[in-house]
């Protein structure tokens, strides 16, 4: 651990070893700075995935950590078939053709609404042992404590990491992504809302076609959902 501190520069801060099953990350208090604190360990550990963590349970306490092992979800979610896995979720039928939920697209959306940031400072700096952005979610589980299955959040990861780029940033009842090449086109910017608002009911802040409008312009995501 102090090896990994020292080379991130992280080596004043109150830090623990935590560990998730059958592996170990790394628990920073980032005291007030944790938006430089990431930058500069990701850019320090290319071998590494940091991500910020805005409520500490989601590490700290067992409870709210998956049931399978990290490299046990990890196997499962880099072949689930993700429009299957989904398809299970609650309500995913109403999600995805209910006409008052989709609305028409011409609601109108607010750009600055779909900042992570707007919810507060991070508790912790996570430094996971993997380095593809995606499997972040077979070690956090952010809606673990909704008794609700984070499984189908790591593979959508994964698939949205394959096709957008979209990478987390930061994790918790609010996940916050980047996303170097958000789609293109309504019809699939359409099913890439629906996936979103599926996991995370409190996403789209508007309907669903409006917020696939937003998604062909935003180069960050945040998807939300609370208890």
């Amino acid at each position: 651990m102090d090896t990994i501190l020292r080379a991130a520069g992280l080596e004043s801060y109150q830090a623990e070893q935590v560990r998730i099953h059958d592996e170990t990350v790394i628990a920073v208090r980032p005291a007030g700075d944790a938006q430089r604190l990431l930058r500069s360990a990701r850019a320090a550990l290319p071998d590494h995935n940091p991500v910020l963590l805005l409520e500490e349970e989601a590490v700290l306490e067992p409870d709210y950590h998956h049931d399978r092992s990290p490299s046990d979800l990890i196997a499962w979610a880099r072949t689930a078939d993700v429009d299957a896995e989904l398809a299970r979720l609650p309500h995913f039928t109403w999600w995805a053709h209910d006409p008052e939920v989709l609305g028409t697209g011409d609601e109108g959306f607010h750009l600055d609404s779909y900042d992570v940031a707007r919810f507060g400072e991070p508790e912790l700096l996570v430094i996971l042992p993997r380095p593809e952005p995606w499997t972040a979610f077979a070690y956090l589980n952010p809606y673990g404590g909704l008794n609700t299955s984070g499984d189908v959040l790591l593979a959508a990861a994964r698939r949205w990491h394959e096709r957008y780029g979209a990478a987390p940033t930061t994790i918790g009842l609010a996940n916050g992504f980047t996303v170097p090449r958000p789609p293109t086109d309504v019809a699939e910017a359409e099913r890439l809302a629906v996936e979103h608002v599926a996991i995370a009911g409190l996403t789209a802040r508007t309907r669903t076609r409006a917020y696939a409008r937003a998604l062909l312009q935003l180069d960050r995501w945040c998807l939300y959902d609370r208890p």
